[in-house]
């Protein structure tokens, strides 16, 4: 029972990907995978700092071990309270990330997986001053990333944590955002 609760309160603050996995001709394997975790990201608006929200979303791989493209759309959402004005920062942005990943099967209980590629960002801002609601569109901003998980294979289940860090400011690195991913996959 305990092993069941320390994996739930786990998964309530990391991502959790229950996959399903086909496998094609040549050896390429088709995994689907919903997504829900947490990230930390930058805010400029009002003054720069960062926030803690959760998201969720899913994942599309096709490929091999060695390399395997991945598609991957998240949505997230945090409501930010101030004591000046804005006083109310509501922060919707949807994200799609497109790039490669590869898995290095260190033996048969013990994997690492890295990522690598780009993210396209829609964020919509509504910023509430004396209870008067303004909505903001941001242009859609394309930024690199890169990620490294390790895992535990249990036949056909296996356990991942790891992170990815979406780079926006190669000068200053306090700007990144770090999504933190802990998965489960269900499959080959």
């Amino acid at each position: 029972m305990k092993y069941i609760l320390c994996v739930l309160s786990l998964m309530t603050v990391s991502s959790v990907g229950l996959s399903k996995s086909m496998s094609a001709p040549g050896g390429i394997k088709y995994t689907i995978s919903p997504l829900f975790g947490y990230e930390t990201v930058f805010k400029a608006t009002p003054t720069p700092h960062t926030t803690t929200r959760t998201m969720y979303g899913a994942r599309l791989t096709a490929g091999t071990d060695l390399v395997s493209g991945e598609l991957e759309y998240t949505k997230a959402s945090d409501t930010e309270n101030f004591l000046v004005a804005p006083e109310k920062i509501v922060t919707d942005d949807e994200k799609l990330k497109l790039g490669l990943r590869s898995t290095y099967r260190i033996n048969d209980l013990l994997f690492t997986t890295g990522r690598l590629g780009g993210q396209a960002t829609k964020s919509v801002r509504t910023e509430t001053s004396a209870g008067v609601p303004v909505i903001f569109t941001d242009a859609i901003k394309y930024d690199p990333y890169a990620g490294l998980h390790i895992g535990l294979r249990f036949g056909p289940v296996a356990l991942s944590i790891g992170a990815t860090a979406i780079i926006r400011d190669t000068n200053d690195l306090s700007k990144n955002d770090i999504q933190h991913t802990f998965s489960i996959t269900l499959g080959q």
